[in-house]
Protein backbone atom coordinates (compact mmCIF):
# COMPACT_ATOMS: atom_id res chain seq x y z
CA UNK A 1 0.00 0.00 0.00
CA UNK A 2 2.96 2.35 1.17
CA UNK A 3 4.08 1.69 -2.54
CA UNK A 4 1.20 2.30 -4.32
CA UNK A 5 0.84 5.27 -2.51
CA UNK A 6 4.26 6.69 -3.47
CA UNK A 7 3.97 6.09 -7.47
CA UNK A 8 0.91 8.35 -7.21
CA UNK A 9 1.67 11.92 -8.48
CA UNK A 10 1.92 14.51 -5.74
CA UNK A 11 -1.07 16.99 -6.06
CA UNK A 12 -1.04 20.28 -5.08
CA UNK A 13 -3.52 23.37 -4.88
CA UNK A 14 -4.15 24.73 -8.19
CA UNK A 15 -3.14 28.23 -8.78
CA UNK A 16 -6.69 29.54 -9.00
CA UNK A 17 -7.26 28.38 -5.45
CA UNK A 18 -4.58 30.57 -3.97
CA UNK A 19 -6.40 33.07 -5.92
CA UNK A 20 -9.42 32.32 -3.94
CA UNK A 21 -7.81 32.15 -0.74
CA UNK A 22 -6.10 35.71 -1.31
CA UNK A 23 -9.48 37.60 -2.18
CA UNK A 24 -11.34 35.73 0.64
CA UNK A 25 -8.47 37.33 3.07
CA UNK A 26 -8.47 40.69 1.70
CA UNK A 27 -11.95 41.08 1.65
CA UNK A 28 -11.93 39.84 5.21
CA UNK A 29 -9.24 42.04 6.41
CA UNK A 30 -8.52 44.61 4.02
CA UNK A 31 -11.63 45.96 2.53
CA UNK A 32 -12.42 48.00 5.97
CA UNK A 33 -9.27 49.83 5.24
CA UNK A 34 -10.42 51.47 1.65
CA UNK A 35 -12.28 55.10 2.28
CA UNK A 36 -15.57 55.32 3.63
CA UNK A 37 -18.81 56.02 1.23
CA UNK A 38 -22.14 57.41 1.55
CA UNK A 39 -23.08 57.22 5.23
CA UNK A 40 -21.43 53.84 5.78
CA UNK A 41 -18.91 54.17 8.66
CA UNK A 42 -15.64 52.47 9.20
CA UNK A 43 -16.82 49.93 10.87
CA UNK A 44 -19.69 48.83 8.84
CA UNK A 45 -17.18 49.20 5.77
CA UNK A 46 -15.51 46.51 7.92
CA UNK A 47 -18.20 44.69 8.60
CA UNK A 48 -19.42 44.90 4.78
CA UNK A 49 -16.02 43.70 3.76
CA UNK A 50 -16.01 40.86 5.87
CA UNK A 51 -19.67 39.66 5.37
CA UNK A 52 -18.50 39.59 1.36
CA UNK A 53 -15.18 37.74 2.06
CA UNK A 54 -16.90 35.41 3.79
CA UNK A 55 -20.18 34.78 1.10
CA UNK A 56 -16.86 34.46 -1.21
CA UNK A 57 -15.09 32.08 0.24
CA UNK A 58 -17.56 29.69 0.69
CA UNK A 59 -19.08 29.92 -2.73
CA UNK A 60 -15.18 29.34 -4.13
CA UNK A 61 -13.44 27.39 -1.23
CA UNK A 62 -14.75 25.85 1.62
CA UNK A 63 -17.10 26.69 4.97
CA UNK A 64 -14.44 25.70 7.34
CA UNK A 65 -11.58 28.00 7.24
CA UNK A 66 -13.65 30.99 6.34
CA UNK A 67 -15.69 31.06 9.21
CA UNK A 68 -12.19 30.67 11.47
CA UNK A 69 -10.73 33.86 9.67
CA UNK A 70 -14.08 35.09 10.49
CA UNK A 71 -14.06 35.17 13.97
CA UNK A 72 -11.19 37.06 13.70
CA UNK A 73 -12.17 39.37 11.77
CA UNK A 74 -15.46 40.11 13.79
CA UNK A 75 -13.28 40.44 16.54
CA UNK A 76 -11.25 43.30 15.34
CA UNK A 77 -13.57 44.82 13.34
CA UNK A 78 -14.43 47.60 16.35
CA UNK A 79 -18.17 46.50 16.54
CA UNK A 80 -17.13 43.81 19.28
CA UNK A 81 -14.02 42.49 20.75
CA UNK A 82 -12.87 38.85 20.14
CA UNK A 83 -14.71 37.70 23.43
CA UNK A 84 -17.82 39.29 21.78
CA UNK A 85 -17.12 38.16 18.95
CA UNK A 86 -16.92 34.39 20.36
CA UNK A 87 -19.83 34.53 21.95
CA UNK A 88 -22.03 35.88 19.68
CA UNK A 89 -21.06 33.70 17.05
CA UNK A 90 -20.98 30.19 18.79
CA UNK A 91 -23.04 31.18 21.70
CA UNK A 92 -25.87 32.22 19.72
CA UNK A 93 -29.22 30.59 20.61
CA UNK A 94 -29.90 29.57 16.72
CA UNK A 95 -26.34 27.98 16.78
CA UNK A 96 -27.52 25.80 19.79
CA UNK A 97 -30.82 25.21 18.60
CA UNK A 98 -29.70 23.50 15.24
CA UNK A 99 -26.65 21.71 17.07
CA UNK A 100 -29.35 19.86 19.59
CA UNK A 101 -31.97 19.41 16.91
CA UNK A 102 -29.29 17.97 14.70
CA UNK A 103 -29.17 15.06 17.72
CA UNK A 104 -32.63 14.27 17.13
CA UNK A 105 -32.99 14.49 13.48
CA UNK A 106 -29.98 12.90 12.60
CA UNK A 107 -30.59 9.98 15.05
CA UNK A 108 -34.12 9.63 12.98
CA UNK A 109 -32.59 8.63 9.90
CA UNK A 110 -29.64 6.99 11.29
CA UNK A 111 -31.67 4.51 13.35
CA UNK A 112 -33.54 3.41 10.13
CA UNK A 113 -36.45 6.00 9.50
CA UNK A 114 -35.61 7.17 6.24
CA UNK A 115 -35.51 4.26 4.78
CA UNK A 116 -38.73 3.17 6.16
CA UNK A 117 -40.02 5.75 4.75
CA UNK A 118 -38.76 5.54 1.54
CA UNK A 119 -40.68 1.90 1.44
CA UNK A 120 -44.10 2.80 2.69
CA UNK A 121 -43.99 6.22 0.39
CA UNK A 122 -42.83 4.40 -3.06
CA UNK A 123 -44.99 1.84 -2.54
CA UNK A 124 -47.94 3.25 -2.62
CA UNK A 125 -50.15 2.59 -5.63
CA UNK A 126 -50.64 6.65 -5.73
CA UNK A 127 -47.12 6.87 -6.57
CA UNK A 128 -46.00 3.94 -8.30
CA UNK A 129 -44.66 5.13 -12.05
CA UNK A 130 -45.44 8.59 -11.02
CA UNK A 131 -42.01 10.12 -9.57
CA UNK A 132 -42.43 13.47 -10.64
CA UNK A 133 -46.06 13.64 -8.46
CA UNK A 134 -44.07 12.04 -6.02
CA UNK A 135 -41.67 14.64 -5.87
CA UNK A 136 -44.65 17.16 -5.92
CA UNK A 137 -46.45 15.52 -2.91
CA UNK A 138 -43.02 15.59 -1.15
CA UNK A 139 -42.92 19.28 -1.42
CA UNK A 140 -46.15 20.44 -1.41
CA UNK A 141 -47.26 18.54 1.40
CA UNK A 142 -44.14 19.67 3.67
CA UNK A 143 -44.93 23.08 2.46
CA UNK A 144 -48.14 23.49 3.96
CA UNK A 145 -46.70 21.64 7.17
CA UNK A 146 -44.09 24.50 7.80
CA UNK A 147 -46.68 27.02 8.47
CA UNK A 148 -46.41 25.55 11.88
CA UNK A 149 -43.70 23.71 12.34
CA UNK A 150 -40.46 25.52 12.21
CA UNK A 151 -38.35 25.07 9.27
CA UNK A 152 -35.32 24.62 11.02
CA UNK A 153 -35.89 20.84 12.55
CA UNK A 154 -37.85 20.32 9.33
CA UNK A 155 -35.22 21.52 6.74
CA UNK A 156 -32.07 19.18 9.37
CA UNK A 157 -34.87 15.70 8.91
CA UNK A 158 -36.72 16.62 5.32
CA UNK A 159 -32.63 16.96 3.94
CA UNK A 160 -31.62 13.42 5.77
CA UNK A 161 -34.74 12.04 4.19
CA UNK A 162 -34.25 13.22 0.76
CA UNK A 163 -30.65 12.29 0.58
CA UNK A 164 -31.59 8.45 2.03
CA UNK A 165 -34.51 8.33 -0.82
CA UNK A 166 -31.48 9.56 -3.06
CA UNK A 167 -28.79 6.63 -1.44
CA UNK A 168 -31.71 4.06 -1.64
CA UNK A 169 -32.20 4.34 -4.76
CA UNK A 170 -28.78 4.79 -5.98
CA UNK A 171 -27.94 8.45 -7.39
CA UNK A 172 -24.44 9.24 -7.78
CA UNK A 173 -23.11 11.51 -5.10
CA UNK A 174 -23.18 14.46 -7.82
CA UNK A 175 -26.07 13.47 -9.31
CA UNK A 176 -28.61 17.06 -9.74
CA UNK A 177 -31.41 14.68 -8.02
CA UNK A 178 -29.59 15.42 -4.64
CA UNK A 179 -29.22 19.18 -5.61
CA UNK A 180 -32.94 19.57 -7.20
CA UNK A 181 -34.75 17.48 -4.10
CA UNK A 182 -32.17 19.97 -1.77
CA UNK A 183 -33.39 23.30 -2.84
CA UNK A 184 -37.17 22.50 -3.46
CA UNK A 185 -37.18 21.40 0.39
CA UNK A 186 -35.88 25.01 1.02
CA UNK A 187 -38.33 26.37 -1.38
CA UNK A 188 -41.61 24.77 0.29
CA UNK A 189 -40.11 25.28 4.03
CA UNK A 190 -39.36 29.20 3.41
CA UNK A 191 -42.65 29.18 1.51
CA UNK A 192 -44.89 27.66 3.92
CA UNK A 193 -43.30 29.72 6.78
CA UNK A 194 -43.88 33.14 5.12
CA UNK A 195 -47.73 32.30 4.92
CA UNK A 196 -49.28 34.13 7.37
CA UNK A 197 -47.04 36.24 9.82
CA UNK A 198 -48.46 35.04 13.47
CA UNK A 199 -46.01 34.85 15.15
CA UNK A 200 -41.82 35.42 15.52
CA UNK A 201 -40.23 38.37 13.66
CA UNK A 202 -42.90 38.28 10.69
CA UNK A 203 -45.65 39.40 13.41
CA UNK A 204 -43.47 42.16 14.61
CA UNK A 205 -42.92 43.56 10.96
CA UNK A 206 -46.87 43.05 10.23
CA UNK A 207 -47.21 45.15 13.28
CA UNK A 208 -45.06 47.74 12.65
CA UNK A 209 -46.95 48.13 9.37
CA UNK A 210 -50.26 48.06 11.01
CA UNK A 211 -48.58 51.08 13.07
CA UNK A 212 -47.75 53.01 10.26
CA UNK A 213 -50.16 52.50 7.63
CA UNK A 214 -53.09 52.54 10.02
CA UNK A 215 -54.52 49.22 8.43
CA UNK A 216 -53.40 45.85 9.69
CA UNK A 217 -52.33 42.98 7.58
CA UNK A 218 -55.67 40.52 6.78
CA UNK A 219 -54.35 37.03 7.39
CA UNK A 220 -56.85 35.09 5.85
CA UNK A 221 -56.58 37.71 2.69
CA UNK A 222 -52.63 37.23 3.21
CA UNK A 223 -52.81 33.27 3.35
CA UNK A 224 -55.15 33.46 0.12
CA UNK A 225 -52.39 35.08 -2.05
CA UNK A 226 -48.96 33.62 -0.41
CA UNK A 227 -51.02 30.48 -0.82
CA UNK A 228 -51.23 30.69 -4.31
CA UNK A 229 -48.72 32.07 -5.24
CA UNK A 230 -47.10 28.67 -3.09
CA UNK A 231 -48.77 26.16 -5.06
CA UNK A 232 -47.66 27.87 -8.41
CA UNK A 233 -44.31 28.33 -7.38
CA UNK A 234 -43.90 24.94 -6.13
CA UNK A 235 -45.22 23.44 -9.12
CA UNK A 236 -43.37 25.05 -11.69
CA UNK A 237 -40.20 24.35 -10.04
CA UNK A 238 -40.67 20.87 -9.39
CA UNK A 239 -41.86 20.35 -13.18
CA UNK A 240 -39.79 23.27 -14.72
CA UNK A 241 -36.76 22.45 -12.54
CA UNK A 242 -36.93 18.63 -13.37
CA UNK A 243 -35.80 19.75 -17.08
CA UNK A 244 -33.70 22.56 -16.51
CA UNK A 245 -31.52 20.37 -14.23
CA UNK A 246 -31.53 17.18 -16.55
CA UNK A 247 -33.07 15.47 -13.33
CA UNK A 248 -32.99 11.61 -14.19
CA UNK A 249 -36.71 9.84 -12.66
CA UNK A 250 -35.95 6.60 -13.83
CA UNK A 251 -33.61 5.69 -11.31
CA UNK A 252 -36.10 6.23 -8.57
CA UNK A 253 -39.09 4.80 -10.85
CA UNK A 254 -37.25 1.61 -11.21
CA UNK A 255 -36.11 1.12 -7.73
CA UNK A 256 -36.69 -1.92 -6.37
CA UNK A 257 -37.53 -1.47 -2.86
CA UNK A 258 -37.03 -4.88 -1.44
CA UNK A 259 -33.19 -3.85 -1.91
CA UNK A 260 -33.88 -1.82 1.32
CA UNK A 261 -33.93 -5.20 3.24
CA UNK A 262 -36.08 -6.63 5.63
CA UNK A 263 -35.68 -3.92 8.41
CA UNK A 264 -36.93 -1.33 6.25
CA UNK A 265 -40.49 -2.87 6.37
CA UNK A 266 -40.96 -1.61 10.34
CA UNK A 267 -39.73 1.22 12.30
CA UNK A 268 -37.28 0.25 14.99
CA UNK A 269 -38.55 0.20 18.54
CA UNK A 270 -36.03 3.27 19.56
CA UNK A 271 -37.23 4.85 16.47
CA UNK A 272 -40.84 5.19 17.41
CA UNK A 273 -39.81 6.53 20.72
CA UNK A 274 -37.30 9.17 18.88
CA UNK A 275 -39.70 10.24 17.00
CA UNK A 276 -43.06 10.59 20.01
CA UNK A 277 -40.31 12.83 22.04
CA UNK A 278 -39.70 15.10 18.86
CA UNK A 279 -43.32 15.49 17.78
CA UNK A 280 -44.03 16.13 20.94
CA UNK A 281 -41.22 18.70 21.37
CA UNK A 282 -42.38 20.34 17.83
CA UNK A 283 -46.12 20.77 19.65
CA UNK A 284 -44.63 22.37 22.33
CA UNK A 285 -42.88 24.66 20.54
CA UNK A 286 -46.15 25.58 18.06
CA UNK A 287 -48.12 25.62 21.20
CA UNK A 288 -45.71 28.20 22.74
CA UNK A 289 -45.47 30.31 18.73
CA UNK A 290 -48.69 30.33 18.61
CA UNK A 291 -51.02 30.26 21.81
CA UNK A 292 -49.11 33.59 23.85
CA UNK A 293 -49.81 35.17 27.05
CA UNK A 294 -50.34 32.12 29.12
CA UNK A 295 -48.20 30.26 32.10
CA UNK A 296 -46.81 27.66 29.86
CA UNK A 297 -45.94 29.56 26.39
CA UNK A 298 -44.42 32.35 28.65
CA UNK A 299 -42.08 29.74 30.22
CA UNK A 300 -41.22 27.81 27.05
CA UNK A 301 -40.63 31.45 25.25
CA UNK A 302 -39.34 33.61 27.75
CA UNK A 303 -37.39 31.21 30.65
CA UNK A 304 -36.77 27.72 28.79
CA UNK A 305 -36.82 29.37 25.34
CA UNK A 306 -36.88 27.02 21.91
CA UNK A 307 -33.56 25.97 22.03
CA UNK A 308 -33.91 24.95 25.64
CA UNK A 309 -36.77 23.02 24.46
CA UNK A 310 -34.80 20.99 21.55
CA UNK A 311 -31.80 20.16 24.55
CA UNK A 312 -34.66 18.92 27.11
CA UNK A 313 -35.50 16.70 23.94
CA UNK A 314 -32.02 15.60 23.07
CA UNK A 315 -31.46 15.00 26.33
CA UNK A 316 -34.40 13.28 27.41
CA UNK A 317 -33.57 10.47 24.46
CA UNK A 318 -30.24 10.11 25.80
CA UNK A 319 -31.37 8.79 28.97
CA UNK A 320 -34.97 7.10 28.23
CA UNK A 321 -34.37 3.34 27.30
CA UNK A 322 -34.26 2.18 23.20
CA UNK A 323 -36.57 -0.71 24.07
CA UNK A 324 -34.70 -2.65 21.91
CA UNK A 325 -33.41 -4.88 25.14
CA UNK A 326 -29.55 -4.00 24.13
CA UNK A 327 -29.37 -2.08 27.42
CA UNK A 328 -29.24 1.56 25.72
CA UNK A 329 -30.79 5.06 25.01
CA UNK A 330 -33.03 5.74 22.93
CA UNK A 331 -29.79 7.72 20.91
CA UNK A 332 -26.48 6.57 21.74
CA UNK A 333 -24.22 9.50 20.98
CA UNK A 334 -21.45 7.38 19.80
CA UNK A 335 -23.40 6.56 17.09
CA UNK A 336 -24.59 10.23 16.15
CA UNK A 337 -20.86 11.66 16.76
CA UNK A 338 -18.80 10.92 13.38
CA UNK A 339 -22.07 10.92 11.38
CA UNK A 340 -22.46 13.73 8.80
CA UNK A 341 -26.34 12.07 8.55
CA UNK A 342 -26.75 13.36 12.46
CA UNK A 343 -24.28 16.67 13.04
CA UNK A 344 -22.72 18.80 10.51
CA UNK A 345 -19.95 21.18 11.41
CA UNK A 346 -19.77 22.82 8.30
CA UNK A 347 -23.56 23.77 9.01
CA UNK A 348 -23.24 24.90 12.51
CA UNK A 349 -19.91 26.91 11.66
CA UNK A 350 -21.55 28.74 8.65
CA UNK A 351 -24.84 29.57 10.68
CA UNK A 352 -22.42 30.49 13.89
CA UNK A 353 -20.56 33.68 11.54
CA UNK A 354 -23.30 34.44 8.83
CA UNK A 355 -26.59 35.15 11.13
CA UNK A 356 -24.81 37.15 13.68
CA UNK A 357 -22.78 38.89 11.25
CA UNK A 358 -25.81 39.80 9.51
CA UNK A 359 -27.43 41.49 11.80
CA UNK A 360 -24.50 43.56 13.05
CA UNK A 361 -24.45 44.63 9.03
CA UNK A 362 -27.93 46.27 9.41
CA UNK A 363 -27.42 47.62 12.45
CA UNK A 364 -27.25 51.38 13.53
CA UNK A 365 -23.68 51.99 14.03
CA UNK A 366 -22.70 50.88 10.22
CA UNK A 367 -24.51 53.13 8.19
CA UNK A 368 -25.71 50.60 6.18
CA UNK A 369 -29.79 51.25 6.09
CA UNK A 370 -29.03 55.41 5.81
CA UNK A 371 -27.71 54.29 2.79
CA UNK A 372 -29.92 52.15 1.07
CA UNK A 373 -32.59 54.40 2.30
CA UNK A 374 -31.30 57.32 0.77
CA UNK A 375 -30.69 55.13 -2.80
CA UNK A 376 -34.62 53.48 -2.92
CA UNK A 377 -36.40 56.84 -1.75
CA UNK A 378 -36.22 59.04 -4.93
CA UNK A 379 -37.36 55.56 -6.48
CA UNK A 380 -40.50 55.67 -5.56
CA UNK A 381 -41.51 59.37 -5.65
CA UNK A 382 -44.66 60.00 -8.19
CA UNK A 383 -44.38 56.17 -9.17
CA UNK A 384 -47.63 54.23 -9.71
CA UNK A 385 -48.61 51.97 -6.93
CA UNK A 386 -48.18 48.86 -9.35
CA UNK A 387 -44.58 50.58 -9.84
CA UNK A 388 -44.14 50.56 -6.16
CA UNK A 389 -45.97 47.11 -5.38
CA UNK A 390 -43.33 45.41 -8.14
CA UNK A 391 -40.51 47.43 -6.93
CA UNK A 392 -40.99 46.62 -3.39
CA UNK A 393 -40.90 42.93 -4.13
CA UNK A 394 -37.72 42.94 -6.13
CA UNK A 395 -36.04 45.44 -3.39
CA UNK A 396 -36.78 43.22 -0.25
CA UNK A 397 -36.28 39.76 -2.44
CA UNK A 398 -32.74 41.05 -3.17
CA UNK A 399 -31.77 42.91 -0.04
CA UNK A 400 -33.10 39.87 1.95
CA UNK A 401 -30.86 38.01 0.66
CA UNK A 402 -27.68 40.20 1.43
CA UNK A 403 -28.50 40.49 5.05
CA UNK A 404 -30.36 40.19 7.86
CA UNK A 405 -34.28 40.17 6.84
CA UNK A 406 -35.64 40.92 10.20
CA UNK A 407 -33.16 44.34 9.82
CA UNK A 408 -33.74 45.10 6.05
CA UNK A 409 -37.70 44.17 6.48
CA UNK A 410 -38.20 46.90 9.20
CA UNK A 411 -35.59 49.46 7.26
CA UNK A 412 -38.36 49.20 4.33
CA UNK A 413 -41.02 49.75 5.74
CA UNK A 414 -40.71 53.23 6.99
CA UNK A 415 -39.40 53.68 3.11
CA UNK A 416 -42.34 52.35 1.20
CA UNK A 417 -45.23 52.77 3.31
CA UNK A 418 -45.67 56.57 2.81
CA UNK A 419 -45.54 56.23 -0.90
CA UNK A 420 -47.98 53.03 -0.41
CA UNK A 421 -50.56 55.80 1.27
CA UNK A 422 -49.78 58.65 -1.27
CA UNK A 423 -50.74 56.33 -4.05
CA UNK A 424 -54.07 55.16 -3.08
CA UNK A 425 -53.31 51.46 -3.22
CA UNK A 426 -55.02 48.90 -0.20
CA UNK A 427 -51.90 48.90 2.10
CA UNK A 428 -52.79 45.92 2.85
CA UNK A 429 -51.66 43.89 -0.35
CA UNK A 430 -48.28 46.18 -0.14
CA UNK A 431 -47.73 45.33 2.92
CA UNK A 432 -48.69 41.57 2.18
CA UNK A 433 -45.83 41.73 -0.28
CA UNK A 434 -42.96 43.15 1.45
CA UNK A 435 -43.60 40.47 4.67
CA UNK A 436 -44.02 37.55 2.53
CA UNK A 437 -40.49 39.20 0.35
CA UNK A 438 -38.50 39.89 3.34
CA UNK A 439 -38.82 36.04 4.69
CA UNK A 440 -37.47 34.75 1.40
CA UNK A 441 -33.50 34.48 1.90
CA UNK A 442 -32.08 31.70 0.62
CA UNK A 443 -29.47 32.73 -1.79
CA UNK A 444 -26.45 33.85 0.20
CA UNK A 445 -25.60 31.31 3.12
CA UNK A 446 -25.97 34.66 5.16
CA UNK A 447 -29.75 35.16 4.28
CA UNK A 448 -31.04 33.28 7.14
CA UNK A 449 -30.90 30.13 8.99
CA UNK A 450 -32.29 27.73 6.47
CA UNK A 451 -29.81 28.70 3.79
CA UNK A 452 -27.07 28.47 6.08
CA UNK A 453 -28.22 24.82 6.59
CA UNK A 454 -28.94 24.35 2.81
CA UNK A 455 -25.18 25.81 1.79
CA UNK A 456 -23.83 23.67 4.27
CA UNK A 457 -24.79 20.12 3.49
CA UNK A 458 -21.83 18.13 2.44
CA UNK A 459 -24.24 15.59 0.39
CA UNK A 460 -24.25 18.64 -2.17
CA UNK A 461 -20.53 20.35 -2.45
CA UNK A 462 -20.91 21.80 -5.38
CA UNK A 463 -21.17 25.50 -4.48
CA UNK A 464 -22.05 26.17 -8.42
CA UNK A 465 -24.49 24.07 -8.48
CA UNK A 466 -26.53 24.90 -5.31
CA UNK A 467 -26.45 28.43 -6.71
CA UNK A 468 -28.09 27.98 -9.83
CA UNK A 469 -30.65 26.06 -8.08
CA UNK A 470 -31.47 28.82 -5.54
CA UNK A 471 -31.03 31.33 -8.41
CA UNK A 472 -33.80 29.75 -10.22
CA UNK A 473 -36.16 29.20 -6.87
CA UNK A 474 -35.47 32.84 -6.46
CA UNK A 475 -36.83 33.62 -10.28
CA UNK A 476 -39.65 31.82 -9.40
CA UNK A 477 -40.22 34.02 -6.32
CA UNK A 478 -40.31 37.25 -8.28
CA UNK A 479 -41.89 36.40 -11.15
CA UNK A 480 -44.80 34.58 -9.75
CA UNK A 481 -45.17 37.10 -6.70
CA UNK A 482 -44.91 40.21 -9.30
CA UNK A 483 -47.29 38.50 -11.29
CA UNK A 484 -50.37 37.72 -7.97
CA UNK A 485 -49.86 40.12 -5.96
CA UNK A 486 -50.34 42.91 -8.69
CA UNK A 487 -53.89 40.88 -9.42
CA UNK A 488 -54.41 40.94 -5.82
CA UNK A 489 -54.01 44.97 -6.25
CA UNK A 490 -56.25 45.54 -9.14
CA UNK A 491 -58.99 43.11 -7.31
CA UNK A 492 -59.05 45.48 -4.78
CA UNK A 493 -57.85 48.54 -6.32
Amino acid sequence: MSNEKALQPRKGYSPMQYVHIIITLLLMFGFGYLPTFSTLTPVGMKLLGLFLGVIYGYSTCNAIWPSLFAFIAFGLSGYTDMNGAISSMLGGSTVFQIITQYFTAGAIVIYGFGKWFVRWSLTKKIFQGKPLFYTWCFMFIFMWTSIVISQIPMALLLYAIWNDIADSCGYDKKSTFRYYGFGGILLSLMMGGAMIPYKSWMLGLANTWANVTGGSINLGFMFLITGVCGIIIITLYVFLGAKLFKVDFSTMEAFDVEKLGEESKHLRPRTKRILVVYLITMVLAIFAGTFLNNPLSDFLNNTLTTGGLYCVCSALLMCIPSGEGDGQAAINFDDIKHSDSAVSWTVILMCAVTIPLATALTSEGTGVLPWLTGIFTPVFEGRSPIFILIFTIVVMLILTNVGSNIAFGGAMIPVVSPFVLASGMNPVVAGAALIWTANMGLILPGASAPASIFHGRSEIPDAGLRTKIVLFSAGLLLVVSIVIFSIAYLLTA
